[in-house]
């Protein structure tokens, strides 16, 4: 694995594994929450220590369940979450703290990277930043950040909260690459995290035909593409072979005219 640097010097895989449809019946996103971890253990084998999940995937104990099988130390296993922005998780002050300390009991004992799922109006996103802050600054939090966010949005953090955003966490495909919002997080030294980076994918044979030159796949090409202008990518499979897949990103590096035709 490799590593990106937040912006506090905390290390960050740069391939991790998204989870919202992981511990439910049928690998449905509303699906009921059977606390299987067979994927995830899946991941953790093929190499995976970065796992995103979010108040309102529900599946946060599932997991800490999966870290607790997997025979790994906390500290081995980077755990991202994300809290929403609904009335019942962020509607008071007591609220939003009640929601922070259930998301680090299910998970267990910390989390790494807490993020706040969704934009609200300006005003609203500071007040529930602020709670991040200080739950970063008692420990319980090792990095924050936000998800979705505009540069608009990002900006009002940068110029009024007391600790700067550490992550925007954002989709990013070829339908839609987000290159300003990216350039403009980079330039403010807050890390992009693509979700969704695998779908939609409308440009799909220029990617194969990359591939073909490296000996990769389309999904492959996309994920090197991403990570090499400095984006974390966490891609998304029940396959035990497809995740492994994902993460043989490392022994090659595209060219220039590789990104033009991407990009193109």
């Amino acid at each position: 694995m490799e590593y990106f640097v937040l912006s506090n010097g905390l290390k960050i895989p740069k391939v991790g594994m998204g989870t919202n449809t992981f511990g439910k019946a049928g690998n449905d996103f509303h699906g009921e929450i059977n606390m299987d971890t067979k994927e995830l253990l899946w991941a953790y084998e093929n190499g995976y220590r970065l796992v995103d999940t979010a108040i309102a995937y529900r599946n946060e104990a599932v997991i800490g369940k999966s870290i607790k099988e997997s025979g790994l130390n906390r500290e081995e296993i980077f755990v991202t979450s994300k809290i929403p922005m609904r009335d019942e998780n962020v509607g008071t002050d007591l609220l939003i703290e009640k929601s922070i300390q259930t998301s680090i009991e299910k998970v267990g004992d910390y989390i790494d990277l807490y993020l706040i799922h969704h934009p609200s109006e300006n005003e609203k996103n500071l007040q529930v930043w602020q709670h991040l802050e200080r739950s970063y600054e008692k420990g319980l939090f090792k990095a924050i950040g936000v998800s979705n966010f505009n540069e608009e949005q990002l900006t009002y953090l940068i110029e009024n909260a007391k600790i700067k955003p550490m992550v925007n966490q954002i989709e990013s495909n070829p339908a839609k690459f987000n290159h300003e919002l990216i350039k403009f997080c980079l330039k403010n030294q807050i890390l992009p995290e693509a979700w969704g980076p695998l779908d939609p994918v409308p440009n799909k044979e220029v990617l194969e035909k990359i591939g073909l030159k490296y000996g990769k796949s389309w999904a492959q090409v996309l994920l090197r593409y991403q990570i090499e202008r400095g984006v974390l990518v966490i891609p998304k499979s029940h396959n035990k072979e497809r995740q492994k897949q994902n993460l043989e990103i490392f022994d090659f590096a595209l060219d220039e005219a590789d990104i033009e035709e991407i990009e193109g």
